[in-house]
C-alpha cells in the first residue's frame, strides 16, 4: 500500500474496494435468468482489472489499486455484499483521491473505474434472452426494422461494441456510476 499507505486504513480500503464493487453492482443491475451471463460477468471483472491498469500505466495509484484489488480476493465476497453502496461512497472517494493524490490521479481512477464498470456491461449479451420473443415482421414496419437492424449487420450482436450489447439498465447503472465519479476541476 505504498501509495495509500499514508492514508487511515479504512479509507485505503475504500479507495482499494471501489472499482471492483462498482463492477459488481454494475453485474446486479441486470441479473437475467440462469448464471452464463453472471460467469462471464465475474471473468470480465478479474480479467479486466489487470488489463485496464496496463492502459493507466502512469497512474501510480491505479497500479496500486488494481494489484491491491487482485491480492486481496478473499475479500471480494464482502465487496460484492457492499456494492449497493457504491454510487453513495463514489463522491467522498473521488474526494479523498483527489485531495491526497491529485486531479490526474482522480481523473485515471475515475476512468479505470469507468471502463472496468463497462467491459463487465459487455460482457454478456442479454440479446440471447429476446430471440425467441422477436416476432418476424412482413410489410412495410418489417422492412423498416429490416432496413435499421440491416444497418448493424456488419456488428454482431455478441461483439463488445454491438451497441445493444449493454442493457437499458446496465447502461443506467453506467450513468448512474458516472455521476457519481464525476471529477471536478
Amino acid at each position: 500500500m505504498s501509495q495509500l499507505s499514508n492514508l487511515p486504513e479504512d479509507e485505503a480500503l475504500k479507495i482499494i474496494s471501489l472499482p471492483y464493487k462498482a463492477g459488481m453492482w454494475i453485474s446486479h443491475a441486470d441479473d437475467v435468468d440462469g448464471e452464463a451471463d453472471d460467469i462471464n460477468e465475474m471473468k470480465a471483472l478479474e480479467r479486466g482489472i489487470p488489463q485496464l491498469a496496463k492502459m493507466h500505466e502512469g497512474s501510480a495509484l491505479v497500479q496500486q489499486v488494481a494489484n491491491d484489488i487482485l491480492a486481496m480476493k478473499d475479500h471480494w465476497a464482502k465487496w460484492e455484499d457492499e456494492c449497493f453502496f457504491v454510487t453513495k461512497q463514489a463522491p467522498d472517494i473521488i474526494g479523498v483521491i483527489k485531495t491526497q493524490f491529485g486531479l490526474a490521479e482522480a481523473k485515471q481512477y475515475r476512468a479505470f473505474t469507468m471502463e472496468l464498470g463497462k467491459m463487465v456491461a459487455q460482457a454478456a449479451s442479454e440479446l440471447d434472452a429476446f430471440d425467441d420473443e422477436q416476432p418476424k415482421e412482413d410489410g412495410f414496419f418489417g422492412s423498416m426494422i429490416g432496413k435499421i437492424v440491416g444497418g448493424m449487420s456488419g456488428v454482431s450482436q455478441d461483439h463488445k461494441d454491438h451497441p445493444a450489447n449493454i442493457s437499458p439498465a446496465e447502461g443506467s447503472a453506467l450513468s448512474e456510476l458516472s455521476a457519481a465519479l464525476a471529477v471536478s476541476e
